[in-house]
Parts: structure tokens; C-alpha cells; sequence
């Protein structure tokens, strides 16, 4: 009987050791404590691969590192730019 924050961390932790070259993630930070959020903003930064992150928490996106930042709005697509 695990909680939803500890499904979420078994299911992220199975994925990374699996050593993807594409990882799509979406709200990967729902049921997460502050903790686990920093130890997947870790694992990300040492990742390899492509990376799709979909994600509504600022901070994430403030400590993940990004070649490119999309922003949807009002059901338009727009690149953000440094």
C-alpha cells in the first residue's frame, strides 16, 4: 500500500534506471514532497537523453536545464526565449 508520492517515486526511479534516450514527463512533481522534488530535479540535471518535461511548477523549470522553453496560452504555442 504505497501513497501516491510513493508510486510516483518507484515509477520515476524504474524509468531512469532503465536508462531511456527519451524521457516524457508530465507534472512529474504532482504527490511529491519538497525532498523528492529535489532529488528528481538532481536526477534530471545528470540526465543524458531528451528530456520532454510538462510542468506547471516554476521552480522545476528554474532548476532543470533547458535548451528550449515552450509556453502554452490561451491554446497558442509560443518558444520562450532567454
Amino acid at each position: 500500500d504505497l501513497s501516491g508520492g510513493q508510486q510516483q517515486r518507484v515509477a520515476i526511479a524504474a524509468v531512469l534506471a532503465a536508462q531511456p534516450r527519451i524521457l516524457v514527463l508530465d507534472e512529474p512533481t504532482n504527490h511529491l514532497d519538497l525532498p523528492a522534488i529535489e532529488q528528481l530535479e538532481q536526477a534530471l540535471d545528470g540526465y543524458d537523453g531528451t528530456l520532454l518535461l510538462v510542468t506547471h511548477d516554476r521552480r522545476m523549470l528554474q532548476n532543470v536545464r533547458l535548451d528550449r522553453h515552450w509556453t502554452v496560452r490561451d491554446g497558442q504555442v509560443s518558444e520562450v526565449t532567454p
